[in-house]
């Protein structure tokens, strides 16, 4: 009997589940251990939370998945081997500090956790940054977040002009070191890595920006990195989406917000893991009246994610993005008007309506700890519609039929990578010659079609053609296909000198399929005499190469010095060349953009109190479009206007003044300043007029500078931002033209207050007042929508936000 028993024992000891215990320590990247970091192994929901010494006991079997996550640090997934379990010494598991990359490559310690901007890795996941670059921490920033004021938002990035007649925060509009703000169209625009704007090679403008309260960070790239992301001359601006929280399995955020001028806004969101899975989706809804006349809006923005860990090493997410929005426009003024009352509106039926798309897949694969794979697709399916009267502001709108614009863009692509950290030397204790190898990818392929025609009349959102099918203005196609290829090389030359070199090489073919009307119009009676239906295909092939190199010293552990220098290339856009606008004319023989830039800089942080970046540019900018009139005619003409060059100075500082003095205390008292001067000139010209004169919309001072106190979870802050006059064309008039699409951008200063406080960890409440000096300014001069004409910026405003967030406990 004894023998069957003992029988029966073996057999289930020898077929159940080996349990037993793995013993781990949590280190960071200088192996410095992490106390109370959570612990959760997935498989039996058995939690544990690391000693002080960073060590911990977890029962485990062979396959298990372990969950780490801590505050400030990247959640980690650990797939437990056998030879992890009964060890005498525990398996050191390395956690990383968000924005941070493993130690084998120096990487500037900043101890920021009190500043809302630092500095990217050289490395960092499938990535290489240097250069000029930057990242915005959004969790603790001041500043309206449902209305997304962009002056708030990057106070802290120097040179950046902004472009401020959507006061809602529905499109963003930055320019920076000398580059057009309009639509955000010389930065290649991101999210999440992908791309979000019309199309990227034909028209790059941005329709989309999504909800800053559902942000995580900004990072803004410059310099030689820029081409692992394409060839625009402002660089990348990439908007990451914060992740789903690994340690609770549901998350719920609610945020809403009241505002002058008729402004609601909600927004709420469902967030976290369980198990391998992590989900999230939101919602943001807005609306207005807006400050002028006509010029009411309401927006709604959705997204929705879903990943799952495959293993230790292997992820991949879905993700799912719709936004759409309906905008009165309340037209431009001239600027008379504009003296008279900025408020006021001389257009009650036009509209602006946007609907966007965008789906994306990704997928990544840790292959070893020195080799990491990345592959994104992504496809956008959207429209923009325009219609109501586009004439001269000095032109009263009769009533009648009205003008539409309808624009469709189709899209998708694919873009791989694969960084491979290596040494060439065999002794691994030797810091010399390290680096990493960035190799990478890309294929798009986008058809963008616009029409322009005669629509119904009344004053409603109504966006129908009247003749759809025989068009009055014009009727295009335009297919664009890319195939571009990048490699990036950085050494890390011992312990102080870095050096990248890049190259990328453009496949480009892009073209244009339709028709456009010309009307014979009687002299004394406007009368239509006849007219010419003119068919016109066109396309274009080019292939470009781009270079990149940069480098960087290690004066210590916490300053550094770089220079870079890097290819530019811009595309026309063809959407540009057969859309009628009576306002002006566009050039038949207009020329892609080219050049290069160039840049020095110094930064560093002493301590935890103060943090500085100082650098100098210059950009050669090959036939620059621009705005001019055209001579001989009463008409301005968008055209080459020749070869430009823009050169200047950034400089940031913060400095915490309590810090500076008494280590531990728990008040904050920091002061910032970000200061650019630009000079920007044109060098060269077919019309020589044009020779010595400004670039349009540069402004070669721009002031932004906050005070900040802070204690516990109170925070109140005051910033004004300044900038100096600049032109709207490259005549440089200063005289405004009657119907003021030319003329000067007079200088102007806002001041804007803010203050948050969060209790129990639960409630927050938030509240400003933008511009609260209250003064009358503008900051663009529209050819076509939504002016012409003189677009008016918000005077005082005022908004207070209430949040709630709810986290459920894991079991």
């Amino acid at each position: 009997m004894i023998r069957y028993i003992l029988f029966i024992f073996s057999l289930l000891v020898l077929f159940s589940p080996v349990h037993s215990q793995m013993k781990g320590i949590v280190v960071d990247q200088s192996h410095t251990p992490l106390p109370y970091v959570a612990v959760k192994n997935i498989s039996s929901s058995v939690n544990r939370l690391s000693k002080i010494d960073g060590k911990f006991e977890m029962p485990v079997k062979g396959g298990d998945t372990l969950l780490l996550y801590s505050s400030g640090y990247d959640s980690l997934f650990f797939l437990v081997n056998r030879e992890h379990i009964g060890t005498k010494s525990p398996v050191e598991i390395l956690l990383i500090e968000k924005y941070r990359e493993i130690a084998e490559v120096q990487v500037m310690h900043k101890r920021m956790a009190d500043f809302d901007v630092g500095y990217l890795p050289p490395i960092k996941g499938v990535q290489i940054y240097t250069g000029t670059n930057a990242v915005i921490e959004l969790n603790n920033l001041s500043g309206a977040k449902s209305t997304g004021n962009p002056r708030e938002l990057f106070a802290k990035i120097p040179g950046l002009n902004i472009w401020e007649n959507d006061g809602a925060g529905i499109q963003m509009g930055i320019g920076g070191r000398g580059l057009s703000p309009n639509r955000t169209a010389n930065f290649n625009t991101r999210q999440n890595g992908y791309d979000i704007s019309a199309d990227a090679l034909g028209y790059p403008e941005s329709y989309y920006t999504p909800p800053i309260e559902a942000l995580q960070a900004i990072e803004i790239i410059r310099g030689s990195a820029s081409l692992q992301f394409g060839t625009q001359f402002g660089g990348l601006l990439n908007f990451l989406i914060k992740d789903a929280p690994a340690h609770t399995p549901f998350e719920f955020t609610t945020r809403n917000t009241i505002g002058t001028y008729g402004y609601f806004g909600t927004f709420n969101r469902v967030a976290g893991t369980v198990k391998r899975w992590s989900y999230q989706a939101y919602h943001q809804f807005k609306r207005g009246d807006g400050y002028r006349d006509n010029s009411k809006f309401n927006q709604h923005q959705a997204f929705a994610q879903l990943g799952y860990r495959i293993s230790e090493k292997m992820q991949i997410k879905l993700e799912y993005t719709h936004m759409n929005y309906l905008a009165k426009q309340a037209g431009g003024l001239s600027d008379v008007q504009f003296a008279e009352d900025p408020r006021q509106s001389f257009r009650d039926r036009n509209w602006f309506r946007v609907n966007w798309n965008l789906l994306a897949l990704h997928y990544d694969y840790d292959i070893t700890k020195n080799a990491h794979f990345n592959f994104r697709a992504f496809g956008m399916l959207s429209s923009r519609e325009t219609v109501g009267f586009l004439g001269k502001i000095t032109q009263a709108d009769q009533g009648g039929n009205r003008e539409m614009i309808q624009g469709h863009f189709r899209n998708a692509g694919m873009e791989a990578r694969f960084l491979q950290k290596y040494s060439l030397s065999k002794d691994k204790s030797d810091p010399k010659f390290r680096g990493g190898l960035l190799i990478g990818a890309r294929y798009y392929q986008g058809n963008t079609t616009a029409n322009q025609g005669t629509a119904t009349g009344g004053d409603e959102a109504e966006f129908r053609y009247i003749n759809p099918n025989n068009l009055e203005n014009s009727s295009f196609e335009y297919p664009s296909r890319n195939f571009a290829a990048f490699l990036e090389n950085i050494f890390f030359l011992g312990k102080r000198f870095t050096l990248n070199a890049g190259i990328r090489f453009e496949h480009i073919s892009s073209g244009s399929s339709g028709y456009f009307k010309q009307y014979v119009i009687h002299p004394l009676n406007a009368d239509t005499l006849d007219i010419f239906t003119l068919r016109d295909s066109n396309s274009v092939v080019r292939n470009v190469p781009l270079f990149g190199l940069g480098a960087s010293y290690k004066v210590n552990k916490s300053t550094s010095l770089y220079l870079n220098f890097t290819q530019n290339y811009r595309a026309i856009n063809f959407t540009d060349i057969r859309v009628n606008n009576p306002n002006i004319v566009i050039d038949p023989l207009i020329k892609d953009e080219y050049g290069y830039t160039g840049e020095i800089g110094f930064r560093g942080l002493i301590k935890d109190y103060f943090i500085y970046d100082l650098a100098g540019f210059y950009i050669f900018y090959g036939n620059k479009i621009g705005l001019a009139p055209k001579a001989g005619t009463l008409y301005k003409e968008r055209t080459n206007i020749g070869n430009a060059r823009n050169m200047g100075v950034e400089a940031f500082a913060e400095a915490d003044f309590f810090k500076a003095f008494i280590k531990d205390t728990k008040h904050g008292l920091s002061l910032f300043i970000n200061a650019s001067y630009i000079h920007s000139r044109y060098i060269t010209s077919k019309e020589p007029n044009y020779i010595d004169k400004q670039v349009e919309y540069v402004s070669p001072v721009i002031i932004r500078s906050g005070l900040k106190y802070s204690y516990n979870g109170f925070t109140v802050q005051v910033q004004g931002s300044y900038n100096a006059k600049q032109f709207a064309d490259a005549s440089n008039a200063v005289v405004p033209s009657g119907d003021a699409v030319i003329g000067e951008v007079p200088a102007y200063y806002v001041m804007d207050f803010s203050a948050r406080y969060t209790f129990k960890n639960s409630f927050q409440i938030e509240a400003g007042v933008n511009n609260f000096t209250n003064q009358t300014y503008f900051t663009r001069r529209a050819t076509g929508y939504p002016g012409p004409g003189i677009l008016p910026s918000d005077g005082i405003n005022a908004y207070v936000t209430l949040q709630y967030k709810f986290t459920a406990r894991r079991k």
